[in-house]
């Protein structure tokens, strides 16, 4: 059993994280907690142990205190049973209908954001009413404060609406840019009740959009106002059909067209009760109301029926019992030119001074792994004797133990078409006078972590990946190939610090950071994400010429120009 915790509650740069909203507070803001949990829920009448609650308490807190949670169970007599959770961390007591459990909050300082979760259990009652909501009642009070509450709808059984076959794992051919794609949805109910109106949902990633729209379908903006990433849309539409228990429906199809930076776009179908409101859905993207003019979305060979009332929502599933969620990914026939950044400022005559240095998308494609969050690209930085790093990296770079010459950046899981991201590296040169020259070169993620430049599946054109810079007493610049049908970049900045884990077992760091102006955006033109302040790290020179060794690249250095020859490489599937 898990039991609650209050945690700190951080930033992160995973889209899926975007899409729902981030949740920021001012350092002095007032105390305040909210209760949230779902709205509606169904519970298995065969199954003994319960189903879990999981109920969310967040806020600000910048003192220590107790939370008091109480549930009032007096609307589901008849209905269902509640038991709390167990545990050491909080005390919890029963008077009559009431369960009053209290939670510790220890604060951290600088840290006023407050997030604990609970999880009670409710099992149905035997021979309950089918089709009959009972009510539980949460409240909470912050330190003696006036009580907050919610209200939860309890059902014995319900339906349980899954697609009734699952799509391959594989992204799917897309075709070329402005393609339109057709999909219908095979659902059938495996549960014990009817599902009264049966909802829709679509989401589509960037780089989708909605070819047809449907009279009985609310379609929804993203809520996303990060600049760093494309924003995608969304669909809610409510059928007058209810599936009965083993019936198997298909829903006419959907719609969608490839837009001209799409290249693997992905979509989230969902199939529920009209009562499961679909609140992550809803909380990531703001809806206007269907219009109820024009074609209807419908199930082939079931007409409408008016009247058709809302049902339970959707019984928990086993393994076998299919999904009420399922996600179809394609692979559009396009491609997206990386090139590599690189610009010297130097100070203090040359011993010291800033390396700039990202990759820039020439397009025609944005790149976005908005549902692994792991980066799309990472970037090799190999520093020759005598150069060290000489104060704070930051945010999305660091320097392994055993190579203290290399510094690997990672870029964020979105890199629009036309934008850059770029990485301000603190450098101390020992002999600014003889130039030393630093290799530069961008590689899949993995290629970070194995210390190799290797080509990118989708760039078109590998020549520009890599690059030499130059570290002498002035400027320098290895500027990137602009090709047709992208974009320029302009330049912004952002500060922060520390890292994180994720993508392959490896440790790498987001390049976003936690302050001051924007990172990219999507489009002809971009701003960029350089960023400054976090991981303390002190390299060595050395050895390292190794890390060009992927591609074949060779580099030569023409009377203080850099001339890169890399084999052209088609792009070709995303790992």
């Amino acid at each position: 059993m898990q039991h609650p915790r209050s945690r700190t509650l951080a930033a992160s740069a995973a889209l899926t994280v975007l899409a729902l909203g981030a949740f920021a507070v001012p350092a002095q803001a007032a105390e305040q907690i909210t209760l949230d949990a779902v709205p509606a829920i169904s519970l298995p009448t065969d199954q003994a142990d319960g189903t879990t609650l999981f109920i969310d308490a967040r806020g600000t807190a910048t003192t220590e205190g107790d939370l008091v949670v109480t549930y009032d169970t007096t609307g589901l007599a008849g209905i269902a049973s509640l038991t709390p959770e167990s545990g050491t961390s909080h005390d919890c007591t029963t008077a009559g209908q009431l369960v009053t459990c209290t939670y510790r909050h220890y604060s951290v300082p600088g840290h006023p954001e407050f997030g604990m979760q609970f999880q009670p259990r409710l099992t149905a009652l035997k021979g309950a009413p089918a089709n009959t909501a009972g009510h539980l009642k949460v409240s909470q009070s912050w330190k003696g404060a006036a009580p907050q509450s919610i209200d939860v709808a309890v059902y014995a059984g319900g339906p349980r609406l899954a697609f009734a076959k699952d799509f391959d794992s594989s992204p799917r051919p897309a075709g070329k840019p402005g393609t339109v794609l057709k999909q219908s949805l095979e659902i059938t109910n495996k549960g014990p009740l009817e599902s009264g109106r049966l909802v829709v949902a679509a989401e589509l990633s960037p780089g989708l959009t909605f070819e047809k729209k449907f009279a009985n379908c609310s379609y929804g903006t993203s809520r996303n106002t990060d600049p760093r990433y494309s924003a995608g849309s969304a669909a809610i539409c409510t059928i007058n059909t209810s599936v009965r228990p083993g019936q198997q429906v298909t829903v006419n199809p959907l719609e969608f067209k490839v837009g001209a930076d799409a290249l693997y776009p992905d979509i989230q179908f969902y199939a529920v009760p009209e009562t499961d409101t679909l609140v992550y859905l809803n909380r990531g993207f703001t809806f206007t109301p269907a219009s109820g003019t024009g074609e209807r979305l419908t199930v082939q060979g079931v007409p409408e029926t008016d009247g058709t009332k809302p049902g339970p929502p959707n019984l928990p599933g086993g393994e076998n019992d299919g999904r009420d969620s399922v996600i179809v990914q394609y692979r559009v026939d396009s491609t997206a030119d990386f090139a590599v950044l690189g610009t010297w400022t130097p100070s203090d005559g040359g011993r010291k001074g800033v390396l700039r240095t990202g990759v820039h998308n020439n397009g025609p494609a944005s790149v976005a792994y908005a549902r692994s969050g792991n980066a799309v690209a990472a970037e090799l930085v190999t520093l020759p004797a005598g150069v060290t790093v000489d104060g704070q990296l930051p945010d999305g770079c660091f320097v392994r133990e055993e190579l203290p010459n290399v510094v690997t950046c990672h870029t964020t899981a979105y890199v629009g078409n036309g934008t850059e991201q770029t990485f301000d590296l603190p450098l101390a040169v020992a002999d600014p006078t003889s130039a030393p020259k630093v290799l530069l070169g961008i590689t899949p993620e993995d290629g970070g972590y194995n210390n190799r430049v290797e080509p990118l599946a989708f760039d078109s054109e590998n020549a520009n990946n890599t690059a030499v810079v130059a570290l002498g007493t002035t400027g320098s610049t290895a500027a990137p190939t602009t090709k047709p049908g992208g974009g320029t970049g302009s330049t912004g900045s952002t500060t922060g610090g520390g890292s994180t884990t994720g993508g392959n077992g490896g440790s790498t760091a987001s390049a976003s950071a936690t302050a001051t102006s924007s990172a990219t955006a999507t489009g002809s033109t971009g701003s960029t994400g350089s960023t400054a302040g976090g991981n303390l790290a002190s390299t060595g020179g050395g050895q390292g010429t190794g890390t060009m060794l992927g591609l074949g690249i060779g580099a030569v250095v023409l009377g203080g120009g850099v001339l890169v020859a890399a084999r052209r490489r088609k792009a070709g599937a995303r790992g």
